[in-house]
């Protein structure tokens, strides 16, 4: 026997085992997601959180008044449904640890009976070695776009979390109005009973401002509940739903009214946008899965086994493969083809949804800007002199309530509309932020509208 040959024969299942032993990498995981949100927004994410446990971030305090980026934060940190979707990180790196494995040899033992000699042998599939690089780059490429669009559902939680954010604060700011609301109809209300009483004005004028004074008590004790309906949703987008008690929120100053390049914000979304980067990934695994199922239907198995003869044993190499005269995986080509179609289609809808994102977001935001300028330059201080004039000339019994009242709700319902519009500022901010998928800056020369 050829010892040269029997120890050639030894060593090759042994080595094809030991490769099989080296794994792909373990791909991305948490930190990987943290360090896209960090890059874009400067949050992090833990290493591990633990479930029904609230895990408060470095520096994040929930009693000496929570902003807005430490809300973001405890979001990051704590939201139930951000937290499962991270789970998928730790499957997206079992199916990459898998892809990377070779399949054991297998040993067949036949057992020596009368004028039957024992026989036994290795066997291993060899096409999975050739397979292996196709299959690592899939499930790479797969793991990568996990990655990706975990990075995404990052940003829009941090948006949600924002408008929940700016939401609270409106809901505030409008109790603050009604009760201004219920000073200035109260303040009317006396007025008229003062007149009353002096025979100017009829019992039904009188009654009109007292009816109109009382609607103004029943609406900011309706709005005084919207604080807390708002302080729930927040308090659920961080993750801190099961803590009672009101918000202390400490916000920061409103947004700055600037003017950017929307073609070149679209320009740098497209390219960096992560759920943009996750369908590149799309592509490029299913144009892996098609190439592996073109290929993956080869079967070769590769034997070497050992019967006992006159001389001891013989060992004895041999080949068995698959002969592709009925079955080429014809339907997992097709199914791979309409997927690699289906993923370049997506690519194509999401560079469409980003356009959309970004040019709607930019005009909501103009929008607000303009119309809030509009509103301090102008609008405020013709309401705020008409209602002196109208309080005055009431008083002094030159016009009749109807006027007084009119001009009244014009002012209320500019400081309405002028929270309604700082809210929206905030909201639509919050929004063209995550649509471009990073903090903004102004244009280079800084110009304010």
């Amino acid at each position: 026997m050829n010892w040269v040959y029997l120890r050639f024969a030894i060593l090759l299942p042994i080595a094809i085992g030991l490769a099989g032993c080296k794994t792909a990498s373990n791909g991305p995981d948490r930190s990987t997601v943290s360090n896209s949100l960090s890059q874009r927004f400067d949050q992090t994410l833990p290493n591990c959180t633990f479930a029904k446990q609230l895990t408060l971030p470095p520096g994040a305090n929930l009693d000496d008044g929570v902003t807005e980026d430490e809300a973001i934060s405890i979001a990051l940190w704590n939201n139930a449904a951000f937290q499962e979707l991270l789970a998928d990180l730790g499957i997206a790196r079992g199916d990459l640890i898998t892809a990377g494995l070779l399949p054991n040899p297998e040993f067949v033992y036949y057992f020596g009976v009368t004028d039957k000699p024992f026989k036994y042998l290795f066997d291993l599939p060899i096409e999975a070695i050739w397979l292996r690089p196709i299959r690592i780059r899939s499930a790479a490429m797969e793991a990568n776009r996990t990655s990706d669009r975990l990075a995404q559902a990052g940003l829009d939680l941090m948006r949600d979390v924002r408008q929940a954010y700016a939401d609270v604060l409106l809901a505030k700011e409008r109790v603050r109005i009604a009760g201004e609301a219920v000073k200035f109809r109260g303040r009317i209300s006396e007025l008229a009973e003062i007149r009353l009483k002096a025979g100017d004005i009829s019992p039904q004028e009188a009654a009109t401002a007292r009816i109109d004074s009382l609607q103004a008590e029943q609406d900011a004790t309706r709005v005084g509940y919207d604080v807390s309906i708002f302080e729930e949703r927040l308090k659920n987008l961080m993750g801190v739903g099961p803590l009672r008690g009101a918000l202390v929120l400490d916000p920061p100053q409103l947004p700055a009214i600037l003017t950017f390049e929307t073609d070149a914000l679209t320009a740098e979304a497209m390219a960096n946008r992560p759920d943009a980067l996750a369908t590149n990934e799309a592509v490029a695994a299913a144009e892996a899965r098609l190439k592996f199922a073109r290929i993956g239907w080869v079967r070769m198995l590769g034997i070497l086994d050992a019967t006992s003869g006159q001389n001891g044993h013989e060992f004895g190499p041999a080949l068995r493969f698959t002969l592709p005269i009925f079955n080429r995986n014809q339907g997992g080509i097709a199914r791979a083809e309409a997927e690699l179609e289906k993923a370049v289609r997506n690519q194509q809808t999401i560079a469409y949804q980003i356009i959309l994102d970004v040019q709607r977001s930019y005009l909501q935001y103009r929008q607000s800007c303009a119309e809030l300028e509009v509103l301090r330059a102008k609008v405020r201080p013709e309401v705020e002199a008409a209602i002196r004039r109208a309080q005055g000339a009431y008083q002094e019994g030159n016009v009749p309530i109807f006027i007084v009242l009119e001009t009244t709700r014009q002012l209320l319902d500019s400081y309405s509309r002028e929270a309604v519009l700082n809210a929206d500022l905030r909201r639509f901010w919050a929004e063209l932020e995550r649509s471009v998928g990073k903090r903004l800056t102004p244009v280079s020369d800084g110009k304010k509208q």
